[in-house]
């Protein structure tokens, strides 16, 4: 199951790269990712502290707090995406999803 959530990260990296990240294409391979871990995970243990993708969330937040610490500002959407790719950490519509907050929200807690 591990190949198949990195074979379809590689083609969300490859759709961001290639059509954008609002491009149709990256947000339907988006959501079948999220399905994929939904159906993957029970819903009540979906993120438990030691499945993959809540370690992956944890070190996107602790990162995502980082940036904000040394550039004095929350990185928009466009700026965090870029960043998170660099460093194969969690994309914001990942951040959002398993948060269950929305971007902005997001901006507040951590500020």
């Amino acid at each position: 199951m591990i190949h198949n959530f990195e074979k379809l990260r590689q083609k969300l990296d490859e759709s961001i790269e290639t059509t954008g990240l609002s491009s149709e294409k990256t947000k339907k391979i988006s959501i079948r990712y999220n399905e994929l871990v939904n159906n993957y995970y029970e819903k009540e243990q979906q993120y438990h502290k030691g499945n993959f993708m809540y370690r992956k969330y944890l070190e996107s937040i602790k990162n995502l707090k980082k940036i904000t610490r040394d550039f004095m500002k929350f990185p928009t959407i466009k700026e965090w995406n870029h960043y998170a790719k660099e460093n194969n950490l969690l994309n914001t519509e990942s951040l959002k999803y398993i948060s269950g907050c929305t971007w902005h929200d997001l901006r507040n807690k951590i500020l």
